[in-house]
Parts: C-alpha cells; structure tokens; sequence
C-alpha cells in the first residue's frame, strides 16, 4: 500500500505535464484573424504582445523589466492598410497569389501605359521624350534562366525604379517582407503564369502609410533559479501582417516558434533549473532583428552572465531533421546536442551551420553570449507568403525539440 500510494503522485505529475503540451492552440490563435499576421496594420503585433503578456502572468513567469513584461522601443515601417489593387488591360489580378507589392513601394492610383523594356532598349526608351509620369516600365525576365543576365536585369530594375513604377515580371516565388524605408516609386511583382505579355494598360490602386517612429515591444518574462547565470530562450513573435486585403498568417514563420517557447516555459515554471531561465518573445524580427538589437543594446540584465541562448525560429516540421545556426562556433554546444539526439533519436539528421544574421540570435553572438539558433527541416514550402498557415502546419517534431531542448539545458 505504500508502495501504491507513493506512485499515485507520480502518475499524476506526468498526467499534468503532458496536459501542458499544447502546440496546435497557441498557432492557431496567434495565426488567427484578430491578431491580423502579427504586423503593423490595426494594431496587429500590440495584440499579440499583450496576448503574451497575459500567458506570461498565466505561466506565473517573472517580469524581467521591473514590474512590467515588456520592453518599448520604436521602429519605422511601411505599411499597406487598405486594399490593394492591380488590372493589366482591365483584368484584376488576385493580391497574394498573382502579384505582391514591394514593401518599400509608395502608393499610387490611376492608369498608366506601359513600356516594356529589355537590355538592349532601355536606354534610348529613357531619352524618348514620351516617356512621362503617365508610364509604367514592365521588365519580364520569366523566361531568362542566365543567373548572369537576370543579375543585370534586377540592377537595370533598382536604377529604373528611382524615376518610374516598375512591374516585374518572373517565374520566382512570389514573397513578402516588412520595409523601414520607402523607394522613389512603387514596384509590383508579377507571377509570370499569371499574365499574358501583350497588356498594354494598367490600372493600380495602391494606398500606402509610412509610419514612423512607431512604438512596438519586446515580451520578457523568467523563472528563478538558484544562481545568478542565465539561460534565455527566444523566439520573435511579430510576422509581415496586411498586404492590403492579404494576410500572413505566419504559422511556421514563427507562431511555431513562440508556441514552443510558451510551453517551454509552462515546464520550467513547474521544474525551475538551477539557473535563471529567460523567455523572450522579440518584436520586429521581420523588420531587420530590431527588437533583439534594441535588447543587446539596452539589455535588461547582465549578458556576461548569460550562459547560453537557444532562438527558436521556423520549428513547425522536421521530417528531414533540425538545423543549428552558429553551430560551428559554438561546437562544443552543437556536439552536445548531436549526442543527446543519438540517444533519443528525435530528429534523423542535424545540419550544422555557421552564423548568419537571419534570426535574433546574431545580435547575442555579437556581444560575446553562446548562442544557436534552431530550426526544422522539410514538410511544407510555404514561407513569407499567405500559404504559411496553421491549417497546413504539421508540427509533427516539435514536441521531440520540446523534448531535445529540456535533455540540452539540464546538463548546465
């Protein structure tokens, strides 16, 4: 009988900690319409930060700055709020999936003819004096594969594109990001399957608002631990918000991410480590890693204390395995982990990469702080583009880099 009851308590702590893993409800909600893809169109990554803010209280997390779990700073971006539209000859093409507007792009409204030009005209066409604000240049390059030639091509668009609006016409992938500049003209992108080249008019609708200076926030919360180092874990909550009409929901581009993060910390609040570990939730990833550059600039605890930083970004797959960024400078790390998962045999294959500035680990690594930055391997395509939804988000590994992640911290 004491044997019995000693093992009821047991059963019941990993009844409650597999009740904790929930990572379909927090993508589903931050990829839901309120939050509007998580950018800077009504008001998108404020909700989202408050949104965090109140799981961070939910998870009985400490606040990091003071009393309050967020860090202001201010950024400029530009933005689309209103609908966004685009006829060739009077045939309205779809936003989002037959053209983007560059994010740079100002606003334009009204009908234009169009000149088409190649390598070989552009420049007596500019001398024409027919040439006026009334023209739009159409480049086509859907059916040059030179690497050489397209290369040409986009520095004749970026020259072109200081005095005229320019339609670009190609077979790439059609993507989106978040500017904090704004460009003489707008530029529109063009899925080559989705036009006929013999058009001879546009119509463009296009309303754009730069907005500067604009506050966002940083969402910091942590869990004590008996020393003084620390161990943060991060992922950026912010995503490419409204193009227009179209959203970025942003599901693997990175409510994957924050949703490993959130359950993550919903297990160190119940487990606390020997070190204090720290949850960030960075804004303005997408805007240029501003929300990470403002921290290490203006870091709310000591980073020399800082024992390591794993940034979780892109997690939603992992058939084909895991990638670590800044794994051979922090080699000793990245063995680690090739041993843990050897042991447990999580993820097939780990890709080992060196640093790169494209996730908010780089500014840490920067000031001296171990850090990595993970992300998964395979499944869907989709990324900064309306497709990156939860709908189609496996999140078929993320529990075994749950797991991974817990097996790698507890050897601090």
């Amino acid at each position: 009988m004491i044997r019995f009851f000693l093992f009821l308590p047991f059963l019941f702590f990993f009844e409650v900690q597999s009740q904790t893993l929930n990572f379909s409800k927090y993508v589903d909600t931050l990829c839901s319409n309120y939050f509007m893809g998580r950018g800077y169109v009504n008001d998108g990554h404020l909700k989202t930060a408050n949104f965090l803010e109140e799981k961070f209280k939910e998870i009985n997390l400490e606040p990091l700055n003071k009393d309050r779990f967020t860090q202001d700073f201010n950024i400029n971006v530009n933005t689309f709020p209103n609908s966004v539209e685009l006829k060739l000859d009077g045939k309205s093409l779809i936003p989002g999936r037959d053209f983007m507007i560059s994010p740079q792009s100002r606003g334009l409204e009204g009908s234009f003819n169009v000149i088409k030009v190649d390598l070989n005209n552009w420049s007596s066409i500019l001398k024409n004096n027919k040439v006026n604000n009334q023209c739009i240049i159409s480049l086509n390059i859907s059916k040059i594969l030179d690497i050489d030639t397209i290369s040409m091509y986009k520095e004749l668009r970026n020259l072109l594109n200081k005095s005229f609006p320019i339609l670009w016409i190609s077979s790439e992938k059609l993507q989106w990001s978040v500017a904090d500049y704004l460009s003489n003209h707008p530029m529109i992108k063009i899925a080559s399957k989705s036009v006929n080249y013999d058009f001879t008019t546009v119509q463009l609708n296009i309303e754009q608002k730069f907005q500067k200076s604009l506050k966002t926030q940083n969402v910091l919360g942590m869990v004590s631990g008996r020393k003084k180092k620390s161990i943060i874990i991060s992922a950026h909550y912010d995503h490419l918000g409204m193009m227009g009409q179209v959203k970025f929901p942003g599901a693997n581009d990175n409510a994957s991410g924050v949703s490993l993060l959130l359950n993550l910390a919903s297990y160190y609040s119940i487990n606390p480590h020997k070190y204090n570990i720290i949850f960030i939730c960075f804004g303005a990833e997408e805007a240029g890693l501003k929300g990470s550059k403002y921290f290490t600039e203006h870091p709310l605890l000591d980073l020399k204390k800082v024992s390591f930083l794993i940034n979780l970004d892109i997690v939603g797959t992992g058939e084909e395995g895991i990638a670590i960024v800044n794994a051979l400078e922090e080699k000793k790390a990245a063995k680690k982990i090739g041993k843990i998962n050897t042991r447990s045999n999580y993820f097939n294959k780990i890709k080992i990469r060196g640093q790169s500035p494209n996730s908010d680990h780089y500014w840490f690594s920067h000031y001296q702080v171990p850090s990595i930055f993970i992300y998964t391997m395979g499944g869907i395509q989709a990324y900064h583009d309306p497709l990156d939804k939860s709908e189609t988000l496996p999140l078929n590994k993320i529990e075994d880099l749950y797991h991974l992640i817990i097996d790698f911290i507890s050897g601090f």
